[in-house]
């Protein structure tokens, strides 16, 4: 760790001046080397967008130049009867003499007539051609009056052809370039016939269903009617189409099959979902307690447990239960099930079991609790409340009481609000299939605070700063719901509400003032809250050949939640404002670049985090190079989930013990490269981008050991696993993992 005493004095930074402007010189040649005269090639900023961009056209050499601030861009080249070309990684360095050479292909013919299913033209359909070479444009027409069509600047190969027009099914063809003239047949929209046939072989009438598309999700219709002889679905567009069809075999019992049919153009289709020879399972029972009780007047469901990859016959099952808890049903699956009993009213969900129809005719079916904690909310006088809140949902109950269902056994912290009263934090601990009791939870109105941000010497305040309200256990988080933040007035005085009478602490992150945690005490009503000034870190980001970096992120993360980012400018330069009197990290991505690459988008760029500690108004340089050597490192899981994310800390980490260390290991730790993907959608319509992954990447790393972390969210808590990781020589290391909570992962409560 790097100390840095305050009253050192550090050496101002210099300002080395903006670079001077180079000429980037171009040459277009064709595929035997000549040069392409007229060639358009635009140019423009990596962090700007195409809009941008500025032209320049070849001479009759093929040469041509711009005069270019240095840094990294990316251009396009265009010439009549050659594909269009795409550099999406030029970097130019001060005081250089950049050239670039691009040889472009020609392009190949992709002409062709649309046309109806009687031959007749169609006009006004867009045809877009996407090459399976991603470095290759889609390039697109649009048919005339004659429903003819001229793509131009095709690339020779495979790729996908899309015709759409508005109520015409859209069509996509697998093609070969170059091609003789092409005839597209578009159909108007299709309709779908879903039948259904019972056990005995016989059509079901007035039988329901649904569909879900399985080639295209755009432009998708959900209008049906239903008819004697099953569900007509109107107005589809031509592809697969996965439809689920359902049928009641007795009172009380549903099933469902699944069969994919597809649709063709301007037709209607018809498919049949059949049920026949499907056997049932006649099931007797009572819902009973452990200690053998029967459960009265509660909703009974059972849900027959698919097989994994099962496709067939899906079923359920439900019920209300009589005074003696006994359940019959003549439709269910010869099957196991999921059985839940839950409250009429609110559906709170009371037990839990599994069990087949052959276990055991009229025998008890013993429920277990699935883990809950039950407890009531009361107001200052002692007297239920009517309407409050626990954690995500909100109850209404003239007793007060509530319910929360748990899914583990550990420790869970439940916050507990109602309108007019400060909220409640109350730890308690949860075991699985079992309702535990505790204590009331008493709200009262708490207390107010009003006070005033000022400035560093306490004499002027800081207008419009937002403050946030916080428990000491959520310093380090950021919930959806928590903490309470207000923004304080042109005078910068504010006034908190209802707040609890114990330790919180009040948070101010103001970008020009400065920031401040204050604790403040279970008994204290005024404060004023003088802001700590910021120190700053200034520097620039190059490629490590002297190329800035324009537009990249650079992010300040620090102790007590605090964070500051910016970003760096045409010549590569940034301006961080560092809370101070506080261990940082500073980590720099261009991740928000990456949605404007071009195809084929460069590798990503990365950067290992640095520490950093300043004093008030301190100044600091710091210069960011990526990492350019090292190994390769490789995280699979075995599918996408939202809340996942991995970083890797350098040494022998342990395993955190606190939420607040997890994320004191997080601000220090080398983060996953940015999503890069090597290909984009078949379909131009479909972003190329995806915002979750399975799979995490870490380039260029040091050699040494690792310590790596995959953490999910949980219910009020983490799962965090930690497995060790020896990178020794420059080399590619794969690693599949499961998922933290499932794999013997620590659970880290809130």
């Amino acid at each position: 760790m790097v100390l840095a005493c305050a009253g050192t004095p550090r050496p101002a930074v210099e300002d080395s001046g903006p670079a001077k402007d180079v000429t980037w010189v171009f040459r277009v040649v064709d595929p035997e080397g000549q040069p392409v005269s007229g060639a358009r090639v635009s140019v423009w900023r990596a962090d700007l967008t195409q809009d941008s961009a500025v032209p320049a056209t070849a001479n009759a050499q093929g040469k041509g130049a711009r005069i270019l601030k240095p840094g990294w861009y990316a251009a396009e080249v265009q010439a009549q009867g050659f594909v269009t070309a795409f550099r999406t990684d030029i970097r130019i360095a001060p005081a250089s003499r950049p050239q670039m050479e691009v040889s472009l292909a020609r392009s190949v013919p992709l002409s062709g007539r649309v046309v109806d299913a009687e031959g007749n033209p169609v006009s006004d359909v867009r045809l877009r051609f996407v090459p399976s070479n991603v470095a290759a444009p889609v390039v697109q027409a649009t048919s005339d009056e004659q429903g003819r069509f001229r793509i131009e600047g095709a690339t020779a190969g495979e790729g996908l052809l899309y015709s759409d027009k508005e109520e015409w099914s859209w069509q996509r063809l697998k093609i070969s370039t170059p091609q003789p003239e092409l005839t597209v047949v578009m159909g108007r929209r299709s309709s779908l016939l879903v039948r259904v046939v019972d056990t005995e072989g016989r059509e079901v009438p007035h039988s329901g269903s649904f569909i879900n598309p399985i080639d295209r999700w755009f432009d998708i219709s959900h209008e049906s009617e239903q008819t004697p002889e099953g569900t007509l679905h109107l107005r589809l567009a031509a592809q697969r189409y996965r439809v689920t069809a359902s049928y009641a075999p007795a009172a009380g019992c549903h099933w469902s099959r699944s069969v994919d049919v597809d649709v063709r153009p301007g037709q209607q289709a018809e498919v049949t979902v059949s049920f026949e020879a499907v056997a049932r399972a006649p099931w007797k029972g009572q819902a009973v307690t452990p200690d053998g009780k029967p459960l009265a007047g509660f909703r009974l469901s059972a849900t027959a447990i698919q097989s994994p990859g099962d496709k067939g016959v899906r079923g359920e099952c439900e019920t209300f239960t009589p005074p003696d808890g006994s359940f019959e049903w003549s439709g269910s699956l010869a099957r196991p099930h999921k059985l839940e009993i839950r409250t009429q009213a609110s559906r709170r969900l009371v037990g839990v079991t599994r069990q087949s129809p052959s276990d055991g005719s009229d025998g008890p079916v013993v429920f277990h609790s699935p883990g809950t904690l039950e407890g009531r909310v009361l107001g200052p006088d002692g007297k239920p409340l009517s309407h409050y809140g626990v954690d995500w949902a909100g109850f209404a109950d003239p007793e007060g009481r509530f319910t929360r269902e748990l899914w583990a056994s550990r420790t869970y912290s439940l916050i507990v609000s109602a309108p007019n009263m400060a909220p409640a934090r109350v730890r308690v601990e949860g075991r699985e299939h079992e309702a535990r009791t505790i204590p009331d939870i008493t709200l009262d109105a708490g207390h107010s605070v009003v006070g005033r941000v000022l400035d560093a010497e306490g004499r002027t305040s800081v207008p419009k700063a937002n403050v946030e309200l916080l428990e000491p256990e959520d310093v380090e988080i950021r919930r959806l719901y928590f903490p309470h933040r207000l923004g304080a007035d042109e005078d910068g005085r504010f006034r908190f509400n209802h707040v609890p009478r114990r330790r919180q602490y009040l948070r101010v992150n103001d970008e020009k003032a400065g920031t401040l945690l204050y604790e403040l005490g279970a008994r204290e009503h005024r404060v004023d809250l003088k802001l700590k000034p910021d120190g700053a870190l200034e520097g620039f980001v190059t490629d490590g050949a002297h190329v800035p970096l324009a537009g990249v992120t650079v992010q300040v993360r620090c102790e007590d939640g605090f964070d500051a980012r910016t970003r760096s400018d045409e010549a590569g330069h940034y301006v961080l404002r560092v809370p101070a009197e506080r261990e940082c990290f500073v980590h720099v991505s261009e991740e928000q670049l990456r949605d404007k690459a071009p195809w084929p988008r460069p590798p990503p760029v990365v950067f290992s985090p640095r520490f950093v500690e300043l004093s008030p108004r301190e100044r600091e340089r710091m210069d960011f190079v990526p990492r350019s050597a090292g190994a390769m490192f490789r995280v699979h899981f075995p599918e996408v989930r939202e809340k996942l994310e991995t970083f890797l800390v350098a040494g022998e980490a342990r395993m955190p013990k606190s939420f607040a260390e997890l994320k004191a290991l997080q601000r220090s730790a080398f983060a996953s490269d940015p999503a890069s993907y090597s290909w984009r959608s078949d379909d131009p319509d479909v972003p190329g981008y995806q915002f979750l992954q399975k799979n995490f990447a870490f380039s260029h790393l040091p050699k040494k050991r690792y310590m790596l972390f995959a953490v999910e969210s949980q219910d009020t808590g983490f799962a965090v696993l930690r497995v060790p990781v020896d990178l020794t020589h420059e080399e590619t290391a794969s690693l599949p993992l499961g998922f933290p909570a499932e794999s013997g992962g620590t659970l880290l409560a809130f």
